[in-house]
């Protein structure tokens, strides 16, 4: 918010889940205080409750749709849709989901999550180790793994990339099993 302000930009609309909105207001307002000066994007944050299944009209061309993600706290992911019609046709273009189990691409969580030709996931856990299995699954997380013994339900999807910070060789190591022989990352 404060870098927007100083950009000489308008100030940013925010989206969240109903129940932060208040929590959120006062984290600005104490930033504020704590900034030791009146910050009027602090002071008045344009926040928005959405709940899952809203949508939200960017522009004539392009709306988001929210939907319920799988995690230990409330979150939710959003597919970008392109208007391709004046009838109304809607094509999926890009999905977020944040952090999330597995158990959205498997239900899944949006009939339209399957269907972008954008993915934007996680995947926390590289090993498949039984201590690090449980954690994905307790914590709210997505193991690599899990994505390339279910590569069968992500074929209409151009890219999918993943949200790990580590070492590539480490990612490499526990991809190629699951890649084609002769064809590994690394």
């Amino acid at each position: 918010m404060h870098k927007r302000k100083s950009n000489d930009l308008p100030p940013a609309v925010n989206y969240l889940l109903p129940q932060l909105v208040e929590p959120v207001k006062e984290l600005c307002r104490i930033f504020s205080q704590l900034h030791g000066r009146d910050l009027g994007c602090f002071r008045c944050p344009n926040i928005v409750a959405v709940d899952p299944g809203s949508s939200i009209q960017i522009n004539a061309s392009w709306f988001v749709e929210s939907f319920a993600t799988d995690h230990v706290v409330q979150i939710q992911g959003c597919i970008l849709y392109r208007q391709a019609t004046a009838r109304g046709h809607r094509i999926p273009e890009v999905a977020y989901t944040g952090d999330t189990r597995f158990s959205i691409f498997t239900g899944p969580a949006h009939p339209d999550l399957l269907r972008v030709k954008l993915l934007i996931s996680e995947a926390t856990y590289l090993d498949d180790s039984p201590r690090l299995t449980e954690n994905a699954q307790k914590y709210g997380h997505v193991l690599l793994r899990q994505y390339a013994e279910n590569e069968h339900l992500f074929r209409v999807i151009e890219l999918l990339p993943l949200a790990f910070l580590g070492d590539t060789s480490q990612v490499a190591s526990a991809f190629n099993p699951f890649l084609p022989e002769g064809d590994p990352l690394v």
